[in-house]
Parts: structure tokens; sequence; C-alpha cells
């Protein structure tokens, strides 16, 4: 439909006067008009606070473009651009909710006062009744949910009715004629004509057939309708086929979304690095992944009396009756076990991080974690420079021995002599050097039953356990004092260097930090001669007696 680009009965000087004199004289010929506010964009705007409206002015915030049936979409648009590059642009337009009766739609451009573009749709015949008066509460939904269509025996389509129109953006004239599968996704083709035969072949002629189908929609996009295809003799013998399509997008875009996530958590739980599984609310295992199925081998778990067998090897009544009391009481729990991996050969320290699966307070089921902890404990315990035990593990290998042994255990205490200096006169990375080989050289000296670990920057001590004595201690020390009497090739450079080491031996009841106490403090006394043997040194008598 052609764009009116004049106001008709009234005079052309109209179109001479202001914007805001213009929709003034508008306003006042209609005052129960359908009025709007329109953005340069053309999208509906908040009336501005300097137009005022008079009592019976109707408003909607919805486009114009959702309202009017579809062949008049076009018309819309071009009032809309006339009055964009002429100030004034006017159309006749019919609105979806009443098809038949004909609308003036007029705008006039605002933006230099305003900022919009304004709108008004009133009745085109200006000497209509009262009762015969637009009114916006009756205007239908942008779209509808449910249309119409009609059908010969062979699925040509016959007729579309105005909300199917409207949902498809086709007018009637645009379907009516083709075959209905031209306007069906190519992939749903098969579905649909074996929806089409089941109909053909049923033995009653009014069965109702029914499927999921998507349509393709005027603007390029695919809507899915459920269509329920009934047909229905008609007086002449002939038989119709009527199709009623309700609109399914919303239900399948959640069910696409849905397969969408679990096909997502699906390969998220084929790849994360961890064991996990799903434990039913009858006990049943419901998933295993990949890296849990890995761990306990080829057996089959079915239940959680067999998940916990073949993840503890006949010892899993423990994670038996902790995944029963999460599903009894909702409460989470984390355990911390050695898991004998199926090949019965290794083992790993392992963390499972038992969580309720919850609705309403109610328990669903248990989801398990399994997470290999031996590789962070590994990292956790060493130092990243050198790698040998860093201070905490070192000083806790101490502890533990010294009340496994008793308290017969020496402690080796090394401090370089010099080291800053070779920092300073050939930078930090040979400094560095020199730690890694000195570690490396300690580890091929010490007994395969001593531990090695770096306690300070480039302090070191030795962990050597059953050694009480120190004619054994120093000789043990004189060892691993020996790793300094070659030089070390650091950067394509010969480098010597000497310790200091002190020596001290534990007892009943003496603590880790008494013992290293005591070696330091003989290691200082043996820093007096640079190079010199490793000195020994008693423990006080406050630390022997234990008093």
């Amino acid at each position: 439909m052609s764009t009116i680009t004049e106001f008709p009965g009234r005079p052309q000087a109209l179109l001479d006067v202001s914007p805001n004199e213009t929709l003034a004289a508008w306003m006042a010929d209609d005052p129960d008009a359908f009025v709007g506010a329109v953005t340069p964009a053309g999208a509906p705007a908040e009336i501005p606070p300097g137009i005022v409206l008079g009592p019976e002015h109707q408003t909607d915030l919805r486009s114009l473009l959702e309202l009017v049936v579809p062949e008049d979409t076009k018309a819309v648009a071009d009032a809309f651009v006339a009055a964009l590059t002429r100030g004034i642009g006017v159309t006749k337009i019919h609105m979806a909710s009443e098809p038949t009766r004909p609308l003036l739609l007029r705008y006039v451009d605002l933006r230099e006062t305003h900022g919009v573009l304004f709108r008004l749709v009133v009745a085109a015949d200006s000497h209509a009744e009262p009762e015969r008066a637009f009114r916006a509460s009756t205007l239908a939904p942008s779209r509808p949910r449910l249309g119409v269509m009609t059908k010969d025996q062979v699925a040509k389509i016959l007729s579309i009715d105005t909300a199917l129109s409207l949902m498809l953006g086709w007018g009637e004239t645009e379907m009516a004629g083709h075959q209905n599968l031209e306007f069906i996704h190519p992939d749903d083709h098969i579905r649909a004509i074996d929806n089409w035969m089941s109909r053909v072949n049923a033995d009653r002629v009014s069965t109702i057939q029914t499927v999921r189908l998507r349509y393709l929609c005027k603007d390029g996009r695919w809507l899915w309708l459920e269509t329920s295809n009934e047909s229905h003799l008609e007086a002449d013998g002939t038989t119709v086929v009527v199709a009623r399509l309700f609109d399914v997008s919303e239900e399948m875009a959640a069910v696409e979304a849905l397969r969408h996530n679990e096909s997502f958590l699906r390969r998220l739980t084929d790849t994360v690095p961890v064991g996990l599984f799903h434990v039913a609310s009858g006990g049943a295992i419901a998933f295993v992944n990949p890296v849990l199925q890995a761990l306990i081998g080829d057996r089959e778990v079915e239940s959680q009396v067999d998940l916990a067998d073949a993840l503890l090897s006949g010892q899993g009544s423990l994670l038996q009756e902790a995944i029963e009391k999460v599903m009894v009481d909702g409460i989470d729990a984390d355990l911390d076990i050695s898991l004998t991996e199926h090949d019965r050969r290794s083992r790993s320290a392992c963390r499972i991080n038992l969580r309720a699966i919850t609705d309403d307070q109610t328990v669903l089921g248990v989801l398990g974690c399994v997470v290999d902890v031996t590789e962070l404990r590994s990292m956790a315990d060493t130092d990243a420079l050198t790698g040998l035990q860093n201070r905490r593990s070192i000083m806790e290998a101490l502890a533990s021995n010294l009340i496994t042994h008793g308290g017969r255990v020496a402690g080796i205490y090394l401090d370089l002599d010099h080291f800053k200096p070779i920092n300073d006169q050939y930078g930090h990375h040979v400094g560095d050097q020199l730690l890694m080989a000195v570690a490396e050289r300690l580890r091929d000296r010490i007994r395969t039953t001593d531990q090695a670990g770096r306690h300070g920057g480039d302090e070191f001590l030795v962990v050597c356990p059953g050694i009480g004595d120190p004619r054994s201690a120093l000789a043990l020390a004189r060892r691993v004092q020996s790793v300094f009497e070659a030089p070390f090739n650091l950067s394509g450079m010969s480098v010597a260097m000497t310790a200091s080491v002190g020596v001290a031996c534990g007892g009943p009841g003496v603590t880790a930090d008494e013992l290293v106490s005591c070696a330091d403090s003989a290691m200082y006394d043996a820093k007096k001669t640079k190079g010199g043997p490793p000195t020994f040194h008693e423990l006080p008598q406050v630390v022997r007696d234990g008093s």
C-alpha cells in the first residue's frame, strides 16, 4: 500500500506549520486517538514529558509492526520513513485484531524538540459513530499462539487464518496454492510425510494426527509448531484437512537448551581430570565417568557397594557408610583415602567429595568426585627450585622420625659458605644453578633411609633416622660434606664451594625444633673455620632431661 504524504481533508498549508502545531491540531481533532512515541531507530519509547495527552488518549508501548496485519508492515515502515525525511507520514493500516477495518496512521517528526517521532492511530472515517471509535484495548497480542490452515487431500494449502499469518508473517495469498511441505524445514520432511500418510491410512476420516515441525517464517526464521491434522468430509463429498498449528517454540527452545546443556555436561564430565559418579536414591550407580572407570579398571559397578569395593579393594565400608549418611541426612562429606588402583601395584592418595543432590529438602541422590591428590601433595611437599623436600615437609619428616625411632635421629644442618658473593658476582641464575647442583649431589650421597630438604635460602637439613650417637652422626656428616670436595660446573665455569656443617642427635621426647636449633648452633660454630670439619653439639641438659 502506498504512503500518503499529505493529510487527507486538510489544506496543504498544514504542512507548512511547525511539527508541534501539527501534532496539537491532530490531537485536538482526535481526543481518543491511539498514540505513542517512536525513537529515530523505530523502537517504541515513553512519551516525552513535554507532550501533554488528553484524558481519552490511549497508549501502548508495543511496536505497530507487531499489531498490524502482515500485509501492512511495509505501509507502516514507509510512513515512518516519510516522517523521517519530510516531517509527516500518513497511511492506512489494519490491525490484526480487526483486519477488515481500515485505520489511519499518522507520524510527525518531533526530533528537534523532543527527540522522537510521534504517532497517532485513528478511525479512517472521520464521521464514524462514537461506538465505532478505535479502542486500543481490542488490540490482539503481538503474535498469536494458535493458527489454522486448511489443506486439500494432497496437502496443498487452501487457506490460512489471520492468526497463522501473524505467526509466520506470510499473507494468505502467499501460502495458498503451495504445497505445505514447501514451508517445512527439510530436516522435518520425513516426519511430516509420515504423519500425513498415517492420517491418510487411518480407518476413520476424522482421525487426528499430531506432529511437531519447524515452519518457515517470512523473515527467514524457523518456528516450531505442533500440527494437528484432522480430516473433514465436506457436503460435496470432498475431504479437506484442517490443521491447527500451536506455537511450541518456547518449549522446544527449552528442550534444545536442556539437550545442549546435557551434551555440554557430558563432554565436561568426560574431559575433567577427576573421577565422577552419581548414586541414585535407591543406591544404584547412575553414572561413572571415564576417569573413574580408568581408576577401577574393567570392573562393572551397579551399586554403591560395588563402587566402594572397587575403589577400596574390599575395605569400602567407610565410603559406603559415608554415602548412606549423605543420602539420609543430606549433609555433604569429604573423605581422604588411599586408593589401590586396578593394577594392584600402585596406590594413590585420593580425596572423595560427596555432595547431596536435593529437591525441596528431599535427597535425590549423591554426586561423588574422586580427586587424586598424590601429585598435589608432592607439589606441596617439594621445594620448587631444588626438588628436595621444602622446609615444612622436612621438619614434619624429622618430627615423625623422632617419634618412630624413639628420639634416635641425627640432624645434619648445612649452610653454604660465600654463597652471597656468588650471587653478587655472577647473578642469581648462577646461584640457583649452584643450589640445584648441591641438591643433586646430596641426593646421591645420603643413605636410602635419609631425607634431605632445603631449610632456607642456602641452608639444607638432612634427617638421618636410627643414628643416636655422636660418632655415627659425625661420620654421616663428613660423608654429606664431601659433596663440596669437587668444584661445580656452572654456566661454563668452575665454581668452588664449601659448607659449614652442624650435627646434633635427638633423644626421648626431643622435638624437631629443639634438634634443629641445636644442629644450627653447631653449624654456626663450624662457620668460625669455614670449610672445616663438621661440628657436633650435645642437646642442652634441660632438653635431654625433658624438664
